[in-house]
């Protein structure tokens, strides 16, 4: 389930190639820690994501847009666990990634949710019980490093959005067109990427999904993390396969954190990400 959640446009549909000449795609799109303070506010009772994705070659992928916005907020009574426990641990890389979901008891906060900013709001309705979720934000419209509030029948709570990337390396990562997609060497000895600008208040995690030469079988994938510093390396021992082998790469800068709510007098666990996804072949 969690690695479906990572990569999830890679793990049901086959990534396709041709051949043709060279472009690049412009990549440019756009934390601030919010401790918990010391009073009698205990347990997690929400988790709040907000997720933009950004896909240089969406046809290469199965994907039909370029970038797609989503927002998730569940609500519940309060439990002890993490709802992004499966993340892995900083500075660690895994190709075996597994998680499960914590044990909760969903809790309405009404027919819907209202996200505000003073130049940006939006309405998140509710899909079942306590789960809200839409992707009906707009990009043009999305404040980035801004303070959102929420408001809910049963209370409020606050968080910050993140932003994105002036550059990312390898540049041909982001080539847009299939014909001359997947032409970024993944190199079977380790493969570092960079990027700018870097968030000392952000974490960074790389995901490299490697299919068949011919882009019909997954062949395996390896997540790693650590500091936004601007920049990461997977090491090669995660990246063992026939050269020629695709890859769709997901850049992910994240931020989790607990905010205040007087929602059962708890915590939301606010997670922020902002993914750009590319494509290359291993060397």
């Amino acid at each position: 389930m969690i690695l479906a959640l990572l990569l999830s446009c890679t793990t049901d549909v086959s990534i396709m190639k041709r051949d043709g000449a060279k472009d690049t795609s412009s990549v440019v799109v756009d934390t601030q820690d919010s401790p918990p303070s010391d009073d009698d506010r205990s347990g997690i009772t929400g988790y709040n994501y907000l997720h933009l994705r950004q896909v240089a070659c969406p046809a290469c992928v199965g994907e039909t847009q370029e970038i797609t916005i989503t927002f998730q907020a569940e609500f519940h009574q309060p439990i002890s666990d993490s709802h992004t426990e499966w993340i892995p641990a900083l500075g660690s890389c895994t190709d075996n990634m597994f998680g499960v979901d914590p044990s909760t008891i969903p809790q309405s906060v009404g027919s819907s949710i209202m996200i505000n900013n003073p130049a940006h709001s939006f309405s998140v309705p509710a899909m079942a019980e306590g789960f809200y979720w839409t992707d009906s934000v707009w990009e043009t419209q999305l404040q980035r490093d801004a303070f959102y509030s929420v408001s809910t029948e049963a209370g409020s709570y606050g968080f910050f959005s993140t932003h994105g990337f002036d550059f990312i390396e390898p540049y041909t990562l982001l080539w847009v067109d299939p014909s001359y997609a997947f032409d970024a060497p993944i190199y079977s000895s380790g493969a570092s990427f960079t990027w700018g600008p870097a968030s000392m208040d952000a974490q960074f995690m790389v995901t490299v999904a490697v299919y068949s030469s011919d882009g019909s079988q997954m062949l395996g994938y390896v997540v790693c993390t650590g500091p936004d510093s601007g920049s990461i390396t997977v090491p090669g021992q995660y990246l063992q396969y026939p050269a020629g082998s695709l890859t769709s790469v997901h850049l992910s800068r994240y931020q989790v954190e607990l905010v205040e709510t007087d929602i059962n007098n708890s915590y939301i666990e606010s997670h922020m990400e902002w993914e750009v996804v590319g494509t290359g072949h291993i060397e």
